[in-house]
């Protein structure tokens, strides 16, 4: 009993290191901001993610279903959980044209809420003679509980919580030489960090999530990014803008506290063979993305206060509803456990052996620059259910968010 319900506990532990919650909006790989512009980005992210890729590349439940049997004897029954969890994550990103070709910024995701719903059931076993029937689902748990340990219900916390802030820059290396400006091909150098801000999930909970990138499962703590965008500003009068982005993004190794079973018992109780705490390395995330933007409406452009009565330049503003269609694989390696325990460290790496994600993302823009009103309304959607990957999450995200420049001097 104590060995199945350890192996239950070290299952659902990893359950909530959800993918692709808090990467920022679609926007071109090579852009950069105008001299000295701000721009405010806030963004709403809600994410559902109640299935897996497997090793294989099925569509799996999140946990492995559990087969417990009697000691000596045949099948009690097996224990499933069809886990479900939601994130919702709020992004406030600010960032600043140093130059014409060299932007700035951070951005501050904040976890407003998490919840997770386990969803036990119980699938029948063998007749038991001992019980004159076969085990029921409410044995199995009268049984733990006989032992001090409850069964885990709903979860929801992290409300306002700091996930990691991130830094970056990005320097758009081809802007100086005509050559490239005049076949509209753009590239762009961006680099990314993060403050490590966030939290880790609670220990000695079996139902619960962190807000860290590792929980999130979002993108690396140091990214590196080569962009390039190619416009069609003769050909198709600027209506299409193909991008692609290369990219290698590092996890670091970090140490955790090992649960002492305080709350549950049976369930995580491994700190004596595991040692007081351990470390996660991360496997490194590699891979690219293709994108395709799409102006659906140029609109007016209109002589307003922005452009100084100047309907020339309000031609050179976004357009009024434009389209993007982008397409990432994510390469993931191993990641490591170091602990006190061998054999432990070896069942929690089989959870997190090397895949990959294939990610689609769709996004629709409002821009009312071009009528005088200094703001932009978007709303996206990212899913890795659709396409099968391997040894990840299928998480789905929505999004939708308001972008404003902002001019000083």
């Amino acid at each position: 009993m104590n060995n199945l319900n350890l192996q239950i506990g070290l299952t659902v532990f990893f359950l909530f290191m959800l993918s692709v919650l808090a990467s920022p909006a679609h926007a071109r790989f090579a852009q950069t901001l105008p001299q000295g512009t701000f721009l405010l980005d806030v963004s709403y992210n809600y994410s559902l993610v109640d299935s897996r890729w497997d090793n294989e590349g099925k569509n799996a439940p999140i946990i492995e279903e559990i087969e417990r049997y009697e000691p000596g004897g045949g099948l009690q029954g097996v224990l499933k959980v069809d886990a479900e969890a939601q994130f919702q994550v709020l992004i406030p990103m600010l960032q600043y044209g140093i130059l014409d070709d060299l932007s700035v910024g951070f951005g501050i995701p904040i976890v407003l809420k998490s919840s997770v719903q386990p969803n036990f059931s119980w699938e029948v076993g063998q007749y038991q003679p001992t019980l004159g029937r076969a085990y029921s689902e409410d044995d199995f748990w009268e049984f733990a509980e006989s032992m001090g340990q409850p069964k885990p219900g709903n979860w929801s916390g992290n409300k306002g919580v700091l996930s990691d802030i991130a830094l970056g820059m990005r320097y758009q290396w081809t802007r100086r030489i005509g050559f490239f400006q005049d076949i509209g091909l753009h590239s762009a150098l961006s680099i990314m960090g993060m403050i490590p801000t966030g939290k880790s999930k609670d220990p000695e909970e079996v139902v619960s999530a962190g807000t860290s990138m590792w929980d999130l499962h979002a993108q690396g703590e140091l990214n590196f990014h080569l962009g390039i965008d190619k416009t069609f500003e003769e050909e198709l009068d600027g209506y299409l803008t193909l991008g692609l982005d290369f990219f290698y993004e590092i996890f670091f190794e970090h140490t955790y506290t090992s649960a002492r079973g305080e709350i549950n018992p049976l369930l995580l109780n491994y700190a004596l063979y595991i040692g007081d705490t351990y470390t996660i390395d991360p496997g490194d995330f590699t891979g690219f993305s293709f994108e395709a933007d799409v102006v659906a409406y140029k609109g007016p452009a209109w002589g307003t206060w922005l452009v100084k009565g100047d309907t020339e330049k309000a031609k050179s503003l976004p357009p009024l509803i434009s389209l993007s269609l982008r397409y990432t694989f994510i390469h993931l390696q191993q990641t490591d456990y170091t602990s006190e325990s061998d054999l432990w460290d070896w069942e929690q790496e089989d959870d997190w052996r090397p895949g990959y994600k294939n990610m689609l993302g769709a996004k629709i823009t409002f821009s009312f620059l071009r009528l005088g009103a200094p703001f932009q309304l978007y709303a996206g959607y990212r899913t890795l259910s659709l396409i099968p990957g391997k040894n990840t999450r299928a998480a789905d995200v929505i999004q939708g968010g308001i972008q404003i420049p902002m001019k000083f001097w």
